[in-house]
């Protein structure tokens, strides 16, 4: 992102950066915004700062009605369960029947659009293991502009652990989802993980200090520079990946966050098989994700659906069992656990007087083999862990 900010933006963005308040915040940014030239080249980087300053604006008012006793602000969602998984989508893309369809809960459904005024949050359980759906308002109108409750919806899905992109299969899909990951990225959040990942963690003392993990197309010098002109004086920087100055630059100045997503296609009874299939391959070549469809009225696709969910998580689901005893119900853990990390988890005492453990599953050879603390786990693995 090329955009050869004047000195004074940069400076203004600096002071932003290191805002503490959310008055402060919001008088930095919109002094930067007014610094920044208008012209092509720094288009998308107006904008997304000028969604920032929409979200800070609005999280002020909010925090302002709370203590005039306003009440709890109803975009606030608790995560329960293993994982919280929202659903995007335009007006009437059948995301609200999708919901209902995998919780049983009831989340406002009409003909007319914009039903959803707030999240519904509702579980969807598959195969013991109890995930959190978040139904959020419509991000887009049926005409594709962002609506005004985008930016209240988006705020939820950036903190989630997946996004679920609807799109209604009768329509034009792949034009909503374009215009969903569009809007996303305006936003700060990216669907598609990046060459690099730069994190910055500010210090009291000890000037800047640089940790590269991968290869940097720039010199040291080039980075440390970058920093201070956008107020870092003392700081921990890991710049994780392959990464230019360009990229570099636009972390430090937006810092995006990753998340997973899966495009979902629904009403996928309404359209022949042909279509469907034309449609997958078209938004995997363009928008890199994968997609899947369903439909409310066939059991069979929305069970897919779970597994496809599941399986995007990249999670496992381990049992416990104790004196012979196997637990209903399963701890989820990401792909590559090991024994010690499900003992920490459970207790940290289990963790710290750890002896040995047997496991029962695909991770072993002989069932109820006994293992170390550095065996990893797989899914569906049953484990015995023995203490002092």
């Amino acid at each position: 992102m090329p955009t050869n900010l004047p000195a004074e933006a940069r400076a203004k963005l600096a002071e932003y950066s290191a805002a503490r308040t959310l008055e402060e915040k919001i008088e930095k940014l919109e002094e930067a915004i007014g610094l920044i030239p208008d012209h092509k080249g720094t288009e998308k980087l107006r904008r997304q700062l000028r969604r920032r300053l929409a979200e800070l604006r609005r999280e002020l008012e909010e925090r302002r009605q709370r203590r005039s006793g306003g009440g709890r602000d109803e975009f606030s969602v608790e995560k329960e369960g293993w994982a919280q998984i929202v659903l995007l989508g335009a007006a009437n893309s059948g995301k609200s029947s999708l919901f209902n369809a995998l919780t049983g809960a009831k989340s406002p459904v009409a003909d007319y659009p914009l039903t959803t005024t707030r999240p519904f949050p509702g579980m969807m359980l598959f195969q013991d293991a109890e995930l959190q759906l978040v139904d959020l308002p419509s991000v887009l109108t049926e005409d594709l502009r962002p609506t005004s409750l985008a930016t209240r919806s988006i705020a939820v899905a950036r903190n989630s652990d997946l996004i679920l992109l609807v799109a209604d299969a009768s329509r034009d899909p792949v034009t909503e989802l374009k215009s969903l990951t569009e809007l996303l990225s305006d936003h700060g959040v990216s669907l598609r993980q990046r060459s690099c990942e730069v994190r910055i963690q500010r210090t009291d003392t000890g000037g800047l200090r640089l940790v590269v993990m991968g290869n940097l197309r720039c010199s040291y010098q080039e980075v440390v520079e970058l920093l201070k002109s956008y107020g870092y004086r003392s700081a921990i920087v890991k710049v994780i990946g392959d990464a230019d100055l360009d990229e570099i630059e636009e972390q430090v100045i937006l810092q995006p966050v990753y998340r997973k997503a899966l495009a979902v296609l629904t009403k996928a009874d309404l359209v022949e098989r042909s279509r469907i299939d034309r449609l997958a391959e078209e938004i995997r070549s363009h928008l890199r994700i994968p997609v899947v469809a369903a439909s409310v009225n066939d059991t069979l696709s929305l069970e897919a659906l779970k597994a496809e969910v599941f399986a995007s998580l990249e999670m496992i689901r381990v049992y416990t069992q104790k004196d012979g005893v196997v637990s209903k119900r399963p701890i989820l853990m990401p792909k590559g656990s090991t024994v010690l990390e499900l003992a920490e988890l459970i207790h940290k005492d289990l963790a710290r007087n750890f002896r040995y453990a047997r496991v029962w599953g695909r991770s072993v050879k002989v069932q109820g083999q006994r293992v170390g603390p550095d065996h990893q786990l797989q899914d569906g693995d049953v484990i015995e862990i023995r203490s002092d």
